[in-house]
């Protein structure tokens, strides 16, 4: 009887010691990317995915972080294929729909690192709201002075407004609840309501709301979802932090409300590309608070990730 065999799309993780373990213990194959991180450009990364597929007699499984998975890529798999698994919890590099006429079941691991990233966006937040790191640099320059760089409101009387209620929003919810004056959430998908949290539109979160938070998938629906029209109805304190999905923000008209000041801060963990060229003008704004996609990680979630990634496939193909 043929093993099951298992290809790696991506790896852009140091090690492969927990996946290499639990294959090994279920009698499973697997094959791996011929290159080292970084990873390749996007288009070399999909040829050389495509002509890894083509060549391989058998994939039952397929696991993947980045590597873009199109109608294309997903044709080319065998008809043994069961699951397609993300190490991670977005899955905008899919294309879900084809996957689902294929009758390959695609999985992430969506509970991962809701604590890490829920205190990540609440740690955004309340830095930018206390001026933090701006009355460090403001300290450093000197002269020396007993408040920040620009008024500050008290943190009870102000609006949080979460744009995605799925878990990590709630999370935020929940633990800034106590904090701030009231919530405002948009999110259209939810079916049942918390009573402390209040349902509105995204215009009139972005109206009211003096503390924004981005929580939602990146969809065709929410890409952009934070534009320069959406970015010319918010209040020109209000602060914006962005944990989720790079691509819910357009980048150019971000800068431009920062650098205009109709827009007091944002801080941002995610980027759409990934990695925010050397040139971008929010790098040099000195509103913006940059992170590199760390919001997910603890050493506990790194392992979280990974060991329940595997599960879901030898799960699924042991079937």
């Amino acid at each position: 009887m043929t093993k099951p065999h298992v290809l790696v799309t991506d790896w852009l993780i140091p090690d492969f010691d927990i996946e290499r373990n639990a294959f090994e213990t279920a009698g499973c194959t697997w094959s791996m990317p011929t290159w080292s991180p970084p990873a390749p450009p996007a288009d070399e990364l999909h040829q050389q995915l495509l002509e890894r597929i083509r060549s391989s007699e058998q994939i039952d499984a397929v696991l993947f972080q980045l590597a873009p998975l199109n109608a294309e890529v997903i044709d080319a798999l065998s008809g043994n294929c069961k699951i397609m698994q993300r190490v991670g919890i977005g899955l905008d590099n899919v294309d879900l729909e084809y996957a689902a006429q294929r009758g390959i079941e695609v999985r992430n691991v969506p509970d991962y690192c809701t604590q890490e990233v829920s205190v990540q966006a609440m740690a955004k937040l309340l830095s930018m709201h206390r001026q933090l790191s701006q009355t460090h640099q403001a300290l450093l320059k000197g002269p020396w002075l007993d408040r920040p760089p620009q008024p500050i409101t008290r943190l009870s009387d102000l609006t949080l407004g979460l744009i995605g209620l799925g878990r990590i929003g709630k999370q935020v919810a929940e633990w800034m609840g106590p904090m701030v004056g009231r919530i405002l959430f948009y999110d259209p998908y939810l079916e049942s309501v918390p009573s402390d949290c209040q349902s509105v539109s995204r215009d009139e979160l972005l109206r009211e709301a003096d503390l924004i938070s981005l929580h939602c998938p990146l969809t065709s629906e929410t890409r952009n979802i934070i534009d320069e029209p959406a970015l010319r109805l918010v209040k020109p304190t209000a602060i914006l932090a962005n944990t989720a999905r790079g691509g819910l923000i357009d980048a150019a008209a971000l800068a431009d409300a920062l650098f205009g000041g109709r827009l007091a801060a944002a801080a941002l963990d995610v980027f759409d590309p990934e990695v925010p060229s050397a040139d971008s003008p929010l790098r040099r704004l000195p509103n913006a608070f940059l992170t590199s996609h760390t919001a997910w990680y603890s050493e506990e979630s790194k392992v979280e990730v990974r060991t329940k990634a595997v599960a879901n496939i030898l799960n699924k193909i042991a079937n």
